[in-house]
Formats: structure tokens, sequence, C-alpha cells
């Protein structure tokens, strides 16, 4: 994670740290500077492979399963054991009134595994779920009657929430069908300093720096269930829904009580589909609702909205590239967000996607690699606005 450009501005992001350290001095207010993922308890990372990512961010209804995690009955459709890795850093430039900064953040968005036993699967996954990554600095003044002190400050965030999901499927002929308990889990580590120079009109007076640190350890679960079929030749659908349980947030900083929270998780549901058109040509597109309207966030300045997301793509496979066969594949894609400010219009994130696709070690093994462009928010309707470049890198072993 790299951290944000020196600003010169009065606050960043101060509504969010603000409610949870306390003991800082005050001062004056002035236009805020705050990524996307500082917002509620952040924003949401599809646990996708990067075949998926380049087909606009479906990830269901694939002929052959996908070692993304959306739906549990994948796992079904895998003729022998799959192990697969998803590595997406991304780069984010943060939009101001006063200028832009520029920051990013990287992850394993999937880790999955599955091995088929009959007409059985049995899988583990270790996804990303909600990423609360962000580090900003900036420099300013503070005016007391005890004198004038400028000052440096610096503010992080760093974690997130994640899952580690148990998944059994079933093959009934053309139909898989899927069961999955997941283990949410995760921690988010908050820090503030603020390091004060000596007075401008008297040198002999200082301010002693001051500082916090807030631990938060988060704690779920989640049952998702999920079906699968080959409607006809060339023509696949997946579905799954998910229910979740109550997150509990406990806090524990120094010179604080211990603090125990919980948030009503949302209910989801996703929906796939993909056809092969030629030999060559297959078309797919997803899509979801969530309902995170009941999930408020880690401060009252920020409301919480139901997310509905739709992608598509297309892939032209047996495309031939320095004598390799290699697959095409683009789409696009957009989602709301779910957390925004309160009196402000909901986010929503669109982005355009490609990439491609190689088969190595004499075909047991995959390579998949995906590249996104896009936007998050609007700074004028919203209130929060960036650009963002993500690269999604995958690598499966012995996957169809």
């Amino acid at each position: 994670m790299r951290r944000l450009a020196r600003l010169p501005v009065r606050r960043v992001v101060a509504a969010v740290l603000g409610a949870m350290i306390t003991g800082a001095a005050a001062s004056s207010p002035a236009t805020a500077q705050t990524p996307v993922s500082a917002l509620g308890l952040g924003v949401p990372v599809p646990s996708i492979d990067a075949r998926a990512a380049a087909l606009g961010g479906t990830g269901i209804g694939f002929a052959t399963g996908s070692v993304s995690a959306r739906n549990p009955a994948d796992i079904a459709l895998y003729g022998q054991p799959v192990l697969g890795i998803t590595y997406a850093p991304e780069d984010v430039t943060v939009k101001g009134s006063e200028g832009d900064a520029s920051t990013g953040r990287s992850r394993v968005s999937v880790l999955r595994g599955a091995i088929p036993f009959g007409e059985w699967a049995a899988g583990v996954a270790f996804a990303a779920e909600l990423d609360q990554d962000w580090q900003a600095s900036f420099s300013d003044t503070l005016f007391i009657d005890a004198g004038t002190f400028p000052f440096a400050e610096q503010r992080t965030q760093d974690g997130g929430l994640s899952s580690v999901n148990l998944t059994l499927a079933r093959r009934l002929g053309a139909v898989s069908v899927g069961a999955e308990y997941a283990i949410m889990t995760g921690r988010l580590q908050q820090t503030y300093r603020r390091d004060f120079e000596p007075d401008i009109d008297d040198p002999s007076r200082t301010l002693t720096p001051s500082a916090a640190l807030i631990d938060w350890e988060y704690s779920g679960r989640r049952f998702k269930f999920g079906a699968a079929a080959e409607l006809a030749d060339g023509i696949h659908v997946g579905a799954d829904v998910s229910l979740q349980g109550a997150l509990t947030t406990e806090r524990d900083s120094i010179g604080g009580q211990p603090r125990t929270r919980k948030y009503d998780m949302p209910a989801a549901f996703e929906f796939g589909a993909s056809a092969r058109v030629t030999e060559q040509l297959t078309v797919t597109g997803a899509g979801g609702w969530t309902g995170w309207s009941g999930a408020e966030g880690a401060s009252d300045e920020f409301v919480a909205s139901n997310v509905t997301w739709v992608g598509v793509g297309a892939e032209l496979a047996d495309t031939r590239v320095l004598g390799l066969s290699v697959p095409l594949r683009v789409g696009v894609r957009r989602t709301d967000l779910p957390y925004h400010p309160r009196g402000r219009e909901q986010l929503s994130e669109t982005a355009l996607t490609m990439g491609f696709g190689l088969r190595v070690a004499d075909e047991q093994a995959r390579i998949d690699m995906a590249f996104e462009l896009g936007s998050r928010g609007d700074l004028d309707g919203s209130g929060v606005e960036e650009s963002f470049q993500r690269l999604s890198l995958t690598l499966a072993l012995f996957q169809n």
C-alpha cells in the first residue's frame, strides 16, 4: 500500500477517524479528500479470478466452473483436483477539489482448492470481502491560545474483512448443487500521529506529540447455497444466494475501554450465464443484488444502501499469439457501492475489463491475466471520487 501524496488540506477523512480517535488536537475544517475504502466498513472486494475479472467481473455460469468464490456449485464441475490463487494489486487516484492524490493496495482476492470424488466435490477457499486500506499524511498549522504550532499528521487504516469458506457440492446429471459455510474473520488497525513544530512566535514553547492506536477484530458467519446447470449444448447458467448473520467487531485501544459492536450483514443473490456462439466465441453475463441498507457503517457520517451489479463479457478462444493458443477476453461492468456520505448520492463503480489466458505445463496449469480501468463515485454528486487501474493474475493448477 502506497502513501497518499502530501496534501495542503486541513483534514483528510477526519469524519472517519474523528469519531473513533479521541484526544487529538483540533484544527479548522476544510475540504476533505476521502478514499472510498474509508467509508463505513470499507469497499466490497469481488472474490473472482482473473478470467472472470477480464469478462466483466462475472465469475458464475461458466461451463467448466471457476476458481472464483461466487457459486459453491461450481466445484462439482471440476474433473480433477484444482488449486487456484489470484493476486490483484490496484493503483488508485483519489480526486479532490484541491488536487489529486495517489495511493494503492494489493491483495490476494481468492485462494480456492477443490477435490472431486465420484459425483461429489469438497473444497475450501480463502476470499477477500471488505477492504479498508488507506494511508494519508498532510501538514497544517494549529492556532490556539498557547501559540501557533505547525504540525505534520499521519492517519492509517490497514486491514479489512475476509472469509474462510468450506464447500460441499454434488453433480446430478446436467445440474450441480452446492452449499457453503463461511467463517468471517479479519482485523483493522487504525493509527494516528501528530508531530508539532515549536511555536512560530516563541520557539521555546512546544507541544507534546499526540497519537492513538485502535485495533478492531472481526468475526461472523455466512451460509451460501448455489446451483449450476447445462440448459443446452453450450449454454450454462448458475445462481447462488447468501444468508449472513451479524458481524461482530471488538475494539481494543491504548488508553480506552474495549467495545463490541454488531452489524446486521446483508443477504445476497447472484446469477450468471454463458453461451457458446461459435466454436471460438463465448459470451457471458452476470449480475446480483445485496441488501446492504440494513448494515450501518462505523460512523454517523455514512449510510449504507442496497447494491446491484451487472457485468458482461466475451471470450475468443484459439487466438494464435507467438504460436501459442491464447484466449482473448473483453468486458464491461457496473456496480453500486454500499457506503456513501450521509445526504449524498450513492457511489457506483464502472470499469472496462480485458485480459487473456495461457495453458502451460503440458496443459496441467493455466495462467490468466486481467486489466481493469475504472472509476468510483462522483465528486459533485457523492462527494467522493477516484479512478483506478487493477491487475489480476491467476495461477490455476489442474483446472479443466
